[in-house]
């Protein structure tokens, strides 16, 4: 991408007049010369020497034709970049994730990501869900990691997975006596129960919030925590009922006491998208982060 000025000057120096340069630029004389002396007009400063013979730069058309050579050198150099970035060779995808997404869903999509497009550059930003859906409607982040329920109208969303949840109940609780999973629970029953449930913000505890209005269940919150895996660990000591996925059961390190209840209800099942701004205009590593993901979950 060459600047006209400089091409202009440039064959000016080289056949000694304008005339002979108009000719071995294929254009007028008139022309060539108006547009010198505009250029001149706008930089305020005198381009080529016209009383010399043959027609010679000044030191400002010099220095003019130095410093919009080094400008085809940066333009050059930006195409080249945004070749890059159009073709994934280069670029940076914001991923927006739970503590508990992180741990239990990232590492599902993110390294085959990383082994696919090794020059794009990944910033993981980790926080509650409420804030990360924040940071997406902001455009901080280009796409995140969620559960459903999104109350956010600005947000669209590609369906990964869904699991069931389990209602946990310690195994020194009446209602573990003759515990069977598969028979039919009425987590009404538990009006009135301890519970372990997760801090405000963790998308968890807005499902939870669901379940417990659901069934009318007025719970006795003794303990809140933003730990997932801690609050499965404390019910299976005895401490109170707690709600969590089933990934969390399936990860558990250590042996499980309590009695799991799942929730059959299907509206009681955990959807986990991926989500992104309504109207945003998404970069070509957050496309191919999106179809990644339709290629690992093909639900979606």
């Amino acid at each position: 991408m060459k600047d006209l000025s400089a091409s202009y000057l440039k064959a000016i120096a080289e056949y000694g007049s304008i005339s002979n340069a108009a000719k071995g630029l294929f254009i007028s004389q008139p022309y060539l010369s108006k547009y010198i002396q505009r250029l001149e007009k706008e930089l305020g400063v005198e381009v080529i020497n016209r009383q010399s013979t043959p027609v010679t730069l000044t030191y400002a058309g010099e220095r003019y034709l130095h410093y919009m050579d080094d400008v085809d050198d940066v333009i050059q150099t930006m195409l080249n970049e945004i070749h890059s970035i159009s073709n994934l060779k280069k670029g940076r995808l914001k991923i927006g994730v739970s503590h508990f997404l992180s741990t239990y869903t990232l590492h599902q999509l993110l390294p085959d990501f990383m082994l696919r497009y090794p020059g794009i550059e990944i910033e993981l930003v980790e926080d509650a869900t409420e804030t990360l859906e924040a940071l997406l409607v902001q455009n901080q982040i280009d796409v995140c990691f969620n559960s459903l329920p999104i109350t956010n109208h600005d947000i669209l969303y590609e369906f990964l997975y869904d699991e069931y949840n389990y209602i946990v109940i310690p195994p020194n609780h009446p209602l573990s006596v003759n515990c069977v999973p598969e028979d039919e629970f009425d987590p009404a029953v538990l009006d009135g129960e301890k519970f372990i449930v997760t801090k405000p913000g963790v998308g968890l505890r807005r499902f939870t919030n669901q379940i417990l209005a659901e069934y009318q269940i007025h719970p006795q919150i003794i303990l809140e925590t933003s730990n997932t895996e801690n609050a499965l660990r404390l019910a299976n000591k005895g401490v109170a009922i707690t709600i969590v996925p089933q990934c969390v059961i399936e990860n558990a390190s250590e042996k499980i006491e309590a009695c799991l209840y799942p929730l059959k209800d299907p509206a009681f099942k955990s959807h986990i998208v991926l989500s992104y701004r309504k109207g945003a205009q998404l970069t070509p590593a957050t496309l191919a982060f999106i179809e990644l993901a339709r290629e690992k979950f093909p639900r979606s």
